[in-house]
């Protein structure tokens, strides 16, 4: 038996009215909708020119999506603004410039307590040092 306002009454409801539904469009990045999902995203990287930056950029898209996870405060709202950036700047050009692979470099540097917290930060972390030689 299910009580009035019960999750499960309204997910009974939703499966038996076919006009209630979820219409999403124009979507970069990832999605869910409903009671427990996972998401598993697929970039395919527009323009990156080498590998590298292939590389870079699907780092980028997955720590992004962690990063979505944590509560926002002005580093994080600082460190996606920066990331989103880059992710931009290599889907357009194919490169992300020496400039912008600097200043992510000394942003990640001083975010080590997000890098470290997101199994996706130490990956993000490599790929621009690789990019910056450090």
């Amino acid at each position: 038996m299910s009580m009035p306002g019960d999750d499960s009454t309204q997910r009974d409801h939703a499966r038996r009215d076919p006009q209630r539904s979820v219409h999403i469009s124009g979507v970069t990045g990832s999605v869910s909708v409903g009671d427990h999902n996972t998401v598993h995203s697929a970039y395919h990287a527009g323009g990156a020119d080498d590998e590298a930056h292939r590389q870079l950029m699907e780092a980028i898209v997955q720590f992004r999506a962690g990063l979505a996870q944590l509560v926002v405060n002005d580093r994080t709202r600082v460190l996606d603004a920066e990331l989103a950036d880059a992710e931009g700047e290599i889907r357009t050009v194919g490169r992300a410039t020496p400039g912008r692979l600097a200043r992510l470099g000394d942003i990640l540097a001083g975010a080590t307590s997000l890098t470290g917290l997101l199994a996706s930060g130490e990956t993000l972390v490599q790929r621009v040092h690789d990019l910056i030689g450090r």
